[in-house]
């Protein structure tokens, strides 16, 4: 709203003040006119903002895994909650191997944080993700296209950015 009226002038506000348009030569707006203009600032005041709340919740991954998403000292977070663990391994003993960082490896993953700092931006949230089964983090998107659907994008830059897109559904739990 203030970089709305940053850029009036003072005439424009003694306009608006005084209801008038400098576009119609001075003369006041009309009934419709004030009606379309009290129309547009509302739809302006009220335009949805991204919040938590909005992707809070638990989410099934491509690969059957299950991510709850909630609030994470004022930020969106997703941690591991269940997963199909790798043969020979269950769910309580499977552990981060392929992290690229070797002090790291020792974590479990049944509760590991994969989806953090996520912060609202335009239509979605942007932040970080880190897949467990290639052992690398990476810049992420996330985006709902519908109210069971969060799209996870990924990107890692190598010599070119190398991205992958997944898409979570909403389970019933």
């Amino acid at each position: 709203m203030q970089r709305l009226l940053r850029g009036l002038s003072a005439m424009d506000l003694h306009n608006v003040k005084h209801r008038r348009n400098r576009h119609t030569g001075g003369r006041p707006l009309s009934a419709s006119g004030m009606l379309v203009a009290g129309f547009l600032l509302a739809l302006l005041l009220t335009a949805p903002a991204q919040s938590a709340s909005d992707i809070a919740g638990r989410w099934r991954t491509q690969d059957g895994a299950t991510v709850e998403i909630s609030d994470c000292g004022g930020a969106p977070c997703g941690k591991i909650i269940s997963f199909p663990p790798p043969p020979g391994e269950t769910q309580q003993t499977a552990m981060d191997i392929r992290n690229r960082d070797a002090s790291k490896r020792g974590r479990k993953i049944l509760g590991l944080t994969i989806l953090w700092r996520l912060a609202p931006e335009g239509t979605g949230w942007k932040g970080r993700v880190y897949d467990p089964r290639r052992g690398f983090s990476a810049n992420a998107t996330v985006t709902r296209p519908d109210a069971n659907q969060l799209s996870i994008r990924g990107c890692v830059r190598a010599i070119f950015n190398v991205c992958e897109t997944e898409t979570w559904r909403r389970t019933g739990d």
